[in-house]
């Protein structure tokens, strides 16, 4: 799920390098400011609900079909996705992928549209697998809105604190 967003910045620097800079820190904003929010205010998937009794008629389907689909594949697999129990909202599969499709917007059409479809069904699979609730998509909504809103405001402060740190590395 988070190779879309990666997928996005990599297709805007071979296709579209003149916006790469501003699409890589937006993404790159988006993802750093919902990690920092995990920090904070840590909040449990539904699927952790369902695992402890809390909302015992959730599932986590994700890893029934799973089991169904990888068959003996599915453990090794499962491990090293596991998901984080600490990390609800905002929804940073969600938030990325959002921004995703806006910075593809921004190159075009075409490439915009690939990215808020995708973002469409990531949402709704996102929610249906258990995987988070409807009130973290919206907050990793909000997110990926208020980066994008802020951008232009923060570009020149980003700029002169990267100027500021390559002044004081040591010259090779």
């Amino acid at each position: 799920w988070f190779a879309a967003p990666h997928a996005a910045v990599l297709y805007i620097l071979f296709r579209h390098p003149q916006h790469f800079g501003g699409a890589a820190a937006r993404v790159a904003a988006v993802f750093d400011i919902g990690v920092v929010a995990y920090f904070v205010l840590p909040t449990a998937p539904p699927w952790w609900a369902g695992n402890t009794g809390a909302l015992p008629h959730v599932r986590r389907i994700m890893t029934e079909a799973g089991e169904r689909f990888w068959g003996r594949h599915w453990k090794r697999l499962y491990d090293s996705l596991s998901g984080n129990q600490l990390a609800a909202m905002p929804s940073l599969h969600f938030a990325t992928s959002v921004m995703a499709a806006h910075v593809l917007s921004d190159v075009g059409r075409g490439p915009g549209a690939v990215g808020w479809a995708y973002a469409a069904a990531l949402g709704f699979a996102l929610v249906y697998l258990g995987e988070h609730y409807v009130a973290d998509l919206l907050a990793g909504l909000a997110l990926a809105e208020g980066v994008r809103i802020a951008a232009p405001a923060a570009t020149p402060v980003a700029r002169a604190i990267a100027r500021f740190v390559r002044s004081r590395e040591p010259a090779y």
